[in-house]
């Protein structure tokens, strides 16, 4: 691919709206990987505040329109830079997205296009047992990876996840393969379903119960770990209730507004230790990559729908009906 060049991309052009068109893409640079994509999942909760234009981060200016949302896509190495090193044409990566072009007018993030050039110390190396649709499912995969790597786990630890969307599914298969024993909590039977048939869990359906209530009767000291994923804070101090003297607190999902609002006296009178896992790091996808690839941790097999590119704007469309029934959703580029 030579001189100006162009791709297919998913594009927000305003609120609520979907396409797919044509974007360019930036010239390579000499330590840059062409990377052809065959998959890209969207990550749930991003993308729904994104498409809403409702991601508001502080200290950063609003999200501006039009958007190009993604940020975890599998595909093969078409072209390299004449200075990249251990990446070569024909390898199979993860990548998180493609570089902006210059002259785009709007917010990107560059994962759901159909090539992405980015540099190669940016893109993993796939093992031959890791395909690229599991691979795009990375980043979202380590968030989860990230939350529950934080607490100290002791053999048979009792642990709580709040919200079986995909980053508390994840989440709760790392903490079953530390030693935790896990109650995963929602309020979808469909996702504890999922969550029940993949994962070494209990499940508690949160449906006219009361989850705190129920923990404090089977843990009377209370539990050890809770990982809270449903940005709210309500839940947070549902967390901080069933939580054990000197317990460990995961705020593991995005907290906008006054729900990122805590008393610190809740955490001070059990001296409660909180974790605020964040973001990603290489080392982090890369052992979770691994555990992948050792089958501890499931990212197939919580995809609920697999869609071609033309059909983006059906499945974003899921993201914003609150009775749509679906887990993970996986792009398929080719």
């Amino acid at each position: 691919m030579t001189g100006t060049r162009k791709s297919t991309g998913v594009i927000f052009p305003e609120p609520g709206r979907v396409v797919i068109d044509d974007v360019d893409i930036p010239a390579m640079g000499p330590e840059d990987v062409l990377v052809e994509i065959e998959h890209t999942s969207i990550s749930n909760g991003t993308e729904r505040w994104c498409l809403k234009g409702q991601l508001n981060l502080p200290d950063q200016p609003p999200m501006e329109f039009p958007h190009v949302p993604g940020y975890q896509a599998g595909g093969t190495v078409i072209e390299t830079g004449p200075e990249v090193e251990n990446i070569r044409k024909g390898d199979r990566v993860f990548s998180r997205n493609c570089r902006r072009p210059d002259g785009w007018k709007g917010s990107w993030w560059g994962g759901h296009i159909k090539h992405h050039v980015s540099d190669y110390k940016t893109v993993i190396k796939l093992p031959d047992d890791v395909s690229t649709y599991e691979a795009s499912t990375l980043l979202l995969a380590q968030v989860g990876y990230n939350g529950a790597s934080k607490p100290a786990v002791k053999p048979g630890a009792s642990a709580v996840v709040i919200g079986a969307g995909l980053l508390g599914q994840y989440a709760s298969q790392v903490l079953c393969h530390r030693g935790a024993h896990v109650t995963i909590a929602d309020i979808s039977e469909e996702r504890l379903e999922i969550a029940n048939k993949y994962s070494d869990v209990e499940v508690f359906n949160c449906a006219g119960k009361d989850l705190a209530a129920c923990m404090r009767d089977k843990y009377p000291d209370g539990v050890a770990i809770v990982l809270e994923t449903a940005s709210s804070s309500k839940t947070v101090r549902m967390a901080i209730d069933m939580l054990a003297y000197e317990g460990q607190l995961i705020l593991n999902g995005f907290y906008p507004g006054t729900e990122g609002l805590i008393d610190w006296h809740w955490l001070r009178v059990k001296e409660i230790t909180t974790y605020c896992p964040n973001s990603r790091t290489r080392a982090r996808l890369e052992a979770a990559l691994r555990l992948i690839q050792q089958g501890h941790l499931k990212v197939k097999e919580l995809v609920t729908h697999e869609v071609g590119i033309k059909d983006a704007s059906e499945a974003y469309s899921m993201l914003l009906d609150r009775s749509a029934k679906f887990l993970g959703i996986v792009f398929n580029w080719q």
